[in-house]
């Protein structure tokens, strides 16, 4: 018996989109699908990412900030000049430049310490940038959630809370600045011209710069990769390595945070709800020796 493609509702939506910008999605080829969908356009030369509308007001601060970023020559994938987000029924779609993979060159921590370093002490733009929310949508996607079990959605929702409140608390004793939200190597994208690119922006917002550390804080901690990564990123940031104490709270909100996206991707996709349980019950055990696994 056939089934639906994994992607079905998100290349509908994309469809709909492309009509309503002028582009033309002929072609249009499928690259990843998780917490979005995201396709390249070749007719366009360009990128597609398609997901919830309910993220609306956040994707368009997203494609604000980066296209403001870009014109102050920070090193950004760049958002077509199109007016967007466009929403069609329940998704929306942004549209982006496309940088093809080059010679397979991989990102390292110390490439992405490098961005940081420089988008940390750049000035705020001339919008209104929120503040980061520490665990996002995490609560908001347990709630709505029909994979959770009762009991596990529960849990969450309360974790979260708890969280919110002692990350309100640490902030206050914090220098605040452009905090990207979701920084990681997955998110830097080689440059024709040379160097790299930092692409994602839908977590932007004014925060705590540490709180951009955590991705990579946890890789040792979490994905089993040399503890010498986090010395690495540190060193090329220009900060000495901090105790595991002092970043302890930064790192139980990101972990909690992460489950967001697993969340969504587990309604469609088995190996994100596989990897949704296996953090979920890590955390709500207090295993943190448990091996978690990205798609």
């Amino acid at each position: 018996m056939s089934t639906q493609p994994v992607d079905a509702p998100y290349r509908t939506a994309l469809v709909d989109a492309c009509r309503q910008a002028g582009l033309d999605y002929d072609g249009a080829r499928l690259l990843r699908v998780h917490a979005n969908a995201i396709y390249h356009l070749p007719r366009e030369n360009a990128v597609a990412r398609v997901r919830n509308a309910s993220a609306l007001e956040r994707m368009r601060i997203a494609v604000q900030t980066a296209a403001w970023l870009a014109e102050q020559g920070f090193p950004t994938l760049r958002p077509l000049d199109v007016i967007q987000p466009v929403v069609v029924g329940t998704h929306l779609a942004t549209f982006w430049e496309y940088l093809p993979p080059l010679d397979g060159r991989p990102a390292d921590v110390t490439h992405l310490a490098g961005l940081l370093r420089v988008l940390h002490r750049h000035p705020l733009p001339p919008l209104p940038l929120p503040s980061i929310r520490p665990v996002g949508s995490t609560a908001a996607e347990a709630r709505a959630s029909t994979v959770l079990s009762e009991s596990e959605r529960d849990w969450l929702v309360e974790r979260c809370v708890e969280l919110e409140e002692g990350f309100a608390r640490l902030a206050a004793t914090l220098p605040w600045g452009i905090v990207h939200g979701d920084a990681h190597t997955n998110n830097l994208l080689p440059h024709h011209e040379g160097g790299w690119v930092l692409i994602d922006w839908d977590s932007v917002g004014v925060g705590p710069p540490a709180y951009d550390f955590m991705p990579i804080y946890l890789r040792p901690r979490r994905f089993g990769y040399p503890h010498s990564l986090w010395h690495d990123f540190c060193t090329a940031y220009g900060i000495e390595p901090v105790k595991d104490g002092d970043l302890n709270l930064l790192a139980q909100i990101r972990e909690v945070r992460s489950l967001s996206a697993f969340i969504r991707g587990a309604e469609h996709n088995p190996a994100a709800r596989t990897e949704l349980l296996n953090r979920l019950s890590s955390l709500m055990t207090e295993d943190s020796t448990r091996r978690w696994h990205a798609l």
